[in-house]
């Protein structure tokens, strides 16, 4: 078997959908299957009807698709949550992460438009500083000796990167940005790839700059795809076969080219541990911003403000990704349906036997939940939290309500021996991420801490302990995974956010299957369906 993952990258798709997967399966059946598919930029269009045809199934997307951010908000409301299919074979990945593929290729990417560098912010298409660091922190996580990852992916340019004598190109100033160039320069991305408004670029490979002197670092490839099926013929479509780099040979890794150029990139850039803490004017008038600046009254300026005009998304449940009823739910990742809930393995799961309780209809929290869904949802808990118990485990149960539209309530196994510690362990991240984290009464319900409608965090610990936390702006996604996945409970930091440990459809299968095996005897909602036959 290859050690090598075949990959297929594209530029902006606006809709083009048949064009996009119709050359897809003409290489496939030219050069052998490929494994991925990478889009950059815009996957939708102002006309999206292609689309009817995957949703219904009439046609099928021939490879693993991967899709990220949107850089419009007219976009926005086509887009579903984070990890869930857009259509079959199709998954949304968000605005900002790092996943790792089952051949082990680490994909970094960081997509939409700085709201510092633009200037204002639309919501769900533009990214902050903090969201640059927290790509390069998540690249980092667990390394000791850190060599790169293999992609970045980003709808903004680096700025610099025009800037060669060997080759002229010409880029808008808005699509230029100097925090991306920040991430660059700190991640060292074999591949960086953008989407291109017209024309194709390849530009000659760079070799990255190290903070020691006599160190040599990878080496880079920067490319821009033109948009899918543009009509002046612009290469849209790139194919490569990686080898990931955490198993190449270092003097492979090193090993030089003769078009090779040096590092586009000011060296004072490694010298800035957090984007945006420093300002800096280039001279074409980019600049870094200075997060503790003031306003003109004084004040800080703070996002969600008097003048935020950020925008409410409303959900229909046709269209939801966890409604049962919904034609855009994966029901091959469901283990058990009851009356009003149902089982079903995640993306990315902490640990085989890692699953979630969701409510059949559309509701989005337990605290809007009614009383015969809550019901339920406490049957399930009951009947995992023995299942566990026969394998020697405990569980942990938490939802975060903040940034979802369905209620998910992830339910963990444990080691019994980690039980005593994982209230400390929740508190000691709640203190690095500046959460006021409480520890409710005894018997408490989480419906009487929360306000109605009021996002929060909430955690049903081992000990019988209940945790919640008020979700302010910028609460960590993946807090409850953070926790978890330390040494002292799972020992699995690589899998704290679920796009680093993705599984492959054929995998998700298994897993289903062998979770329904042994969680039979525990299943109530199959003795109900057995009995009622």
């Amino acid at each position: 078997m290859s050690d090598k993952q075949k990959t297929l990258l594209c530029g902006d798709v606006n809709g083009n959908f048949n064009t996009l997967f119709s050359r897809v399966e003409s290489i496939q059946k030219k050069s052998g299957a490929f494994d991925v598919l990478l889009c950059l930029g815009n996957f939708f269009g102002d006309d999206n009807s292609q689309l009817d045809a995957y949703k219904l199934g009439s046609r099928k997307v021939p490879i693993p698709t991967y899709v990220f951010g949107p850089t419009t908000s007219e976009h926005v409301p086509l887009y579903c949550e984070e990890g869930s299919e857009i259509v079959p074979n199709v998954v949304y990945m968000g605005k900002r992460g790092l996943f790792t593929t089952s051949s082990d290729v680490k994909i970094a990417y960081l997509t939409g438009l700085s709201r510092r560098e633009l200037g204002k912010d639309i919501p769900m298409c533009t990214f902050e500083p903090s969201d640059c660091s927290a790509v390069r922190d998540a690249c980092f996580r667990g390394q000791s000796e850190y060599r790169g990852v293999d992609i970045l992916i980003t709808s903004l340019w680096p700025n610099g990167i025009q800037q060669d004598e060997n080759q002229k190109v010409e880029v808008d100033q808005g699509k230029l940005s100097d925090l991306i160039a920040w991430l660059s320069i700190h991640i060292k991305p074999r591949y960086h790839l953008v989407p291109a408004p017209e024309k194709y670029f390849e530009r000659q490979p760079y070799r990255n700059l190290s903070i020691h002197q006599d160190f040599r670092e990878c080496a880079t490839r920067f490319l821009a795809l033109a948009p899918v099926g543009n009509k002046a013929k612009e290469k849209w479509i790139y194919a490569c076969s990686l080898q990931p780099i955490s198993k190449m040979r270092v003097t492979d890794l090193l090993q030089g080219t003769t078009d090779e150029t040096p590092c586009p990139y000011s060296a004072d850039l490694l010298q800035q541990h957090q984007p945006g803490k420093v300002v800096k004017v280039s001279g074409n008038g980019q600049f870094f911003f200075n997060m503790d600046a003031e306003d003109e009254g004084g004040k800080r300026k703070r996002k969600g403000g008097e003048n935020s005009e950020r925008k409410k998304i409303d959900f229909s449940p046709d269209q939801c990704w966890f409604c049962l009823s919904s034609p855009t739910v994966e029901k091959h990742l469901v283990i058990s349906v009851g009356t009003h809930c149902y089982l079903a393995l995640p993306k990315g799961p902490l640990t085989p036997f890692h699953v979630l309780i969701l409510p059949i209809a559309h509701h989005q929290s337990i605290t809007k939940s009614p009383d015969e869904v809550i019901k339920e949802i406490k049957k399930y808990k009951e009947a995992l939290l023995k299942f566990y118990m026969s394998m020697g485990k405990l569980a942990v149960y938490f939802e975060r309500n903040y940034k979802t539209s369905h209620m998910q309530i992830q339910c963990v196994p444990v080691p019994q021996a980690s039980a005593s510690q994982i209230l400390e362990l929740f508190q000691d991240e709640a203190g690095i991420n500046s959460i006021q984290l409480e520890v409710l009464p005894p018997y408490a319900d989480v419906a009487q801490a929360a306000l109605p409608g009021a996002p929060y965090f909430h955690a049903e610990l081992p000990t019988g302990d209940q945790l919640f936390a008020r979700a302010r702006a910028n609460f960590p996604l993946q807090f409850g995974r953070d926790v978890l996945s330390s040494p002292p409970i799972l020992d699995c930091e690589d899998k704290a956010d679920w796009r680093q440990c993705l599984l492959s459809r054929e995998d998700e299968d298994l897993h289903v299957a062998k979770f329904r095996q042994k969680f039979k005897p525990f299943d109530f909602a199959a003795e109900e369906d057995s009995d009622s036959d």
